[in-house]
């Protein structure tokens, strides 16, 4: 299976005051670092309503939705990400306010639209099927880049729009990083193609037609704090670097944090029940939420469910929502033009239940993961046994049940339950009734030197690694807590594992 290791971000949190979001340091000096392992399906939505809502997340919700979004107004204005993507019949279009003098290859500006794609739809995959949302996959495109200076932008190509008017930018209200200036122009993009200066007029028409439109801006200011940032429904705005660091695809929570804003979402700055705190007795679900800043560094499940009745809440309000066909378009482009295929969206499929799990034993070996199909999360095949697509909260809260954790070349035993869609030729995972790893292709747990064994030489290779003074030839093996992050507790794990001398298969 494919993941990759994500650094956690440390830093100060300087000009909190000033700032929209500052995100806490992880860790104490040491080398922290997480696991992702980008399985949607786990939390998408599988034709849920409110009537699904956890029982156990709901004061929390009703609490910030009264106490917060409904009393600061934040999803009143009819420009939320919400609405944008609705008008937008399913597409966001982005331009990059460039406001520095960076230079930017042209394979960076290429992953720019990626990067603001998964972050996206990091949240909007929490839509997928719930109350009537139509869309399983948000295409984003970057349509054009505003900068101060075209030069910063090397090997222009001719189909790249870019837009050089400027005015004057005054940062005296600004965080500053302390050791850049910030520049005292402010880059735009022409006004009659903002969404945000025209979405109040129903009637309005951009030239050249929707797909010209653009929705926000992705703001990236040089001598901005590296940690932080504002957005909204006019955009997200961060330092230069903070973007370029992000286009490995580590540290997207910063991002996606900013995006929760423009859903109408809240920061939490205050303590338990206050005005501009969070909900009494706190955040439910143990993870806490990715929009306060340094709790969490990712979108946790409740701020999905947050997410999701954010829009029960205003989906049914009277000529807000248009909802049409969704359309599915695919783009094929050469380096002097670009062709564009429209085709409509297939209609649902009904799909039947087995009233049994399926049963497979010990021969079952893990064929073929693959990820993110379609906006789906993913498929996994079973040798001899077919392909089968994740659904929704497959295994509960049972993380052994995952078979995110599993690996191409295991053996396990399982036992579950499934859809049968004819029409798409697939059969869909609802529930992982029972799941037993008979042989492990990664070996044993802790082995973090490679040498197939767990030793001693496994926990001084840990203990330098953490130490930044050496590396971890399969950092994989030492994830001990299964927490996604390799950290001093498992290290302390691999201590006691040596005392007792226990090895994990």
């Amino acid at each position: 299976m494919k993941k990759k290791f994500l650094k956690s971000i440390g830093a100060a949190a300087v000009g909190a005051a000033v700032m929209c979001s500052v995100f806490a340091a992880y860790g104490s000096g040491t080398n922290s670092v997480s696991i992702q392992r980008n399985i949607v399906s786990a939390n998408a939505a599988d034709f849920l309503t409110i009537e699904d809502f956890p029982q156990d997340y709901k004061y929390a919700a009703d609490w910030i939705w009264d106490n917060r979004i409904a009393k600061e107004k934040s999803t009143e204005r009819r420009n939320t990400i919400f609405d944008q993507i609705v008008a937008g019949k399913g597409t966001l279009n982005y331009v990059v306010r460039w406001q520095s003098y960076k230079t930017v290859t042209y394979e960076q500006r290429k992953q720019f639209e990626q990067l603001v794609s998964d972050s996206i739809n990091g949240w909007a995959k929490w839509l997928t099927g719930y109350e009537n949302w139509p869309y399983d996959h948000i295409e984003v495109k970057i349509v054009g880049w505003a900068v101060i200076d075209k030069n910063c932008l090397l090997d222009l190509h001719d189909d790249e729009v870019v837009y050089t008017d400027t005015e004057f930018y005054d940062s005296q209200y600004d965080t500053s990083n302390g050791y850049e200036t910030i520049p005292d122009k402010l880059p735009n993009a022409p006004s009659e193609l903002s969404r945000f200066d025209h979405f109040a007029d129903a009637s309005y028409q951009y030239p050249g037609g929707l797909d010209k439109r653009f929705d926000m801006y992705l703001w990236a200011t040089q001598g901005f704090p590296q940690i932080g940032g504002c957005g909204g429904d006019w955009g997200q705005r961060l330092s230069d670097d903070a973007y370029l660091n992000m286009l490995d695809g580590s540290g997207l929570h910063v991002l996606e944090h900013e995006l929760g804003h423009g859903f109408g979402m809240t920061d939490f700055y205050g303590g338990e029940g206050e005005s501009d705190g969070f909900p009494p007795g706190g955040f439910p679900g143990g993870e806490n939420s990715l929009m306060m800043a340094g709790s969490a560094a990712k979108i946790t499940d409740f701020d999905g469910w947050m997410l999701r009745y954010m829009w029960s809440k205003i989906k049914d309000e009277s000529g807000r929502f248009v909802i049409e066909t969704p359309v599915v378009t695919t783009s094929a482009t050469t380096t002097s033009t670009t062709a564009t295929t429209t085709t409509t969206a297939p209609a649902p499929v009904e799909t039947t239940t087995t009233t049994s799990p399926v049963y497979y034993r010990n021969d079952s070996f893990v064929d073929e993961i693959v990820e993110n199909v379609d906006g789906y999360g993913g498929y996994i095949r079973f040798a001899d046994h077919g392909r089968f697509y994740y659904g929704a909260n497959h295994y509960g809260d049972d993380e052994s049940k995952n078979l995110a954790h599993y690996e191409v070349g295991d053996k396990i035993d399982i036992s579950m339950q499934y859809m049968v869609d004819a029409a798409y030729d697939r059969k869909e995972i609802v529930k992982v009734e029972s799941l037993t790893l008979i042989e492990n292709v990664r070996g044993v747990e802790g082995d973090v030197n490679g040498d197939g064994m767990l030793s001693i030489g496994d926990l001084v290779m840990l203990d330098q690694w953490l130490l930044n003074a050496g590396d971890m030839v399969d950092p994989f093996k030492g994830d001990l807590d299964k927490d996604d992050r390799i950290d001093v507790y498992d290290l302390v794990i691999m201590r006691q594992m040596l005392v007792e001398k226990q090895v994990i298969y």
